[in-house]
């Protein structure tokens, strides 16, 4: 079937579809495609639809579907705006993103897909758990990772799992912390104690950094910097105790 050309009058993001106008035949009313491009069609970017959008598509009835862009709005200028002086700010704390603010607002205005600010935070910052190396319950280097991060705030400080029992014990002064309960699909309440216990060592000896908690890890940064990136939606969606 043709291809032909419609304008995006309205969006839906509760429902996952967005209103289009046909270019050509305005009179024959709206038609409906979803929010999002099918990128198995038209190797489309991981962008939801916004109204003013120009795209072309395949029609059959009221549904279009084989959507691809043709023209895409800005999004706007408040939005590069803010994400431009986050860029600014985390340059200040020597983190570098390698993307222009345009692009990045886009991902965010559009509720992309994909993530790229936060990837390059989490690929800059480090982070508790390595779930591309191994599930957290399997991961033989965790406590060794962990213990390693701590050296220079901790001197000294190590992480040993105790023998038999769902606990670890953290040196220096023995102190034994019975994990959390977790389960294989959400671990992260199974080292919530642990971590907790870390960062209150870390503030009785005014370390810069804590683990802070994002959607599903933790993230050592300076208190501050975590705030920073709260504030912008970098770190939120998590009920984790830090």
């Amino acid at each position: 079937m043709a291809q032909e050309t419609f304008t995006v009058e309205e969006i839906n993001p509760k429902h996952g579809f967005a209103r289009l106008r046909p270019d050509m035949d305005p009179g024959t009313g709206q038609v409906h495609t979803a929010l999002y491009p099918d990128p198995e069609f038209t190797n489309a970017p991981p962008f939801q639809l916004r109204k003013g959008d120009r795209v072309s598509g395949v029609r059959r009835g009221q549904t279009v579907s084989e959507v691809s862009w043709v023209e895409r709005v800005e999004p706007p200028w408040a939005e590069v705006e803010r994400v431009a002086e986050l860029l600014a700010l985390l340059e200040r704390w020597e983190i570098r993103v390698p993307f222009e603010a345009r692009v990045l607002a886009e991902h965010a205005w559009r509720d992309s897909k994909e993530n790229p600010l936060r990837d390059e935070l989490q690929a800059q910052l480090p982070t508790f758990f390595d779930f591309e190396g191994a599930h957290p319950f399997e991961d033989p280097t965790l406590l060794e990772r962990l213990s390693a991060a701590m050296q220079p705030y901790l001197p000294g400080f190590s992480v040993q799992p105790v023998q038999g029992q769902p606990a670890v014990r953290v040196e220096p002064g023995s102190v034994e912390i019975v994990a959390g309960v977790g389960s294989w699909d959400i671990p992260q309440p199974t080292f919530a104690p642990m971590i907790a216990e870390v960062n209150a060592r870390l503030a009785a000896v005014q370390a810069p950094v804590r683990w802070v908690p994002t959607r599903e890890d933790w993230m050592l940064a300076p208190p501050a910097l975590a705030a920073l990136l709260q504030k912008h939606g970098l770190l939120e969606g998590t009920a984790i105790p830090a």
